[in-house]
């Protein structure tokens, strides 16, 4: 199948190779899937799947209370930026595999400049058993504030507890961020609303990102938010942007959102 025939609504994508199951990847795009009462999609680039892959998949959707869809595709990850606009997924999710064909998160990070919905990215080997808590760290940049929106339908609908690490600046920016995404929150009240607290980091806006990761254990965080770099410089192309950073040190899997001048949020 061509990936243009793929034809699904509105459900969190998940992306495969067809060899290696991505089950930390499923299991967190089904967290979301059953919070948000939508469907998850299973798409590997791949001409067809292995049978060890699609056993796998078998088993892990046999009792999947949400919809679903498991399809192997011939595309180029290039792709899925137009598919996922097309089909309205709210998420991508991606497990890196350093034995899988994409088992590199700078290969993704680069594959991924132009997509325009939050990724996730999860590592072999990890458990996701819920989202309870997830921590954000907050800098200085004027993107932070798109952070807001989405975790707040964490906290609405995965009855998610929100952290916000703020940075510890000089300036009012990182505060200024962190004042506009509370007062997002506090819009919500009842059942749909979000449980935050907001915690003085030790770090400034540079560095706050890689203490968060760092300190996820400390605050018993299952997810980590960041933004990814607005472009690489010299620096980044030789050792690496500070996302490949963060997200290699981070025992979580971590929601990464571009930061683009067009960067719209999907209504869940």
């Amino acid at each position: 199948m061509n990936i243009r025939d793929l034809q699904f609504n509105r459900y969190f994508l998940v992306v495969a190779d067809g060899e290696n199951f991505p089950l930390s990847a499923c299991q967190s795009a089904a967290l979301f899937a059953q919070g948000f009462e939508k469907g998850l999609a299973l798409v590997s680039l791949a001409e067809t799947n292995s049978p060890a892959f699609t056993a796998a998949a078998e088993a892990f959707f046999a009792d999947a209370p949400y919809p679903y869809l498991c399809e192997a595709c011939t595309a180029s990850t290039e792709d899925l930026c137009a598919l996922s606009e097309r089909t309205e997924s709210p998420m991508l999710f991606i497990e890196i595999n350093p034995k899988g064909r994409f088992g590199s998160s700078m290969y993704w990070f680069k594959a991924l400049r132009e997509l325009r919905i939050p990724f996730v990215l999860t590592k072999t080997g990890m458990e996701i058993r819920s989202f309870a808590q997830v921590l954000v760290p907050v800098c200085y940049l004027v993107e932070e504030k798109e952070k807001g929106p989405y975790t707040a339908n964490m906290g609405r609908f995965l009855k998610s507890h929100i952290r916000l690490l703020q940075a510890r600046d000089y300036g009012t920016k990182a505060q200024r961020n962190v004042n506009d995404i509370t007062a997002l929150y506090d819009k919500f009240s009842g059942s749909e609303a979000v449980s935050y607290e907001v915690i003085p980091a030790k770090k400034d806006s540079f560095k706050v990102e890689r203490e968060a990761a760092a300190r996820c254990h400390e605050f018993g965080a299952d997810m980590l938010v960041i933004s990814t770099s607005r472009d690489y410089g010299l620096d980044d192309l030789i050792f690496g942007p500070k996302e490949q950073h963060v997200f290699r040190e981070s025992p979580v899997p971590v929601m990464c959102i571009n930061p683009r001048g067009d960067l719209y949020v999907l209504c869940w």
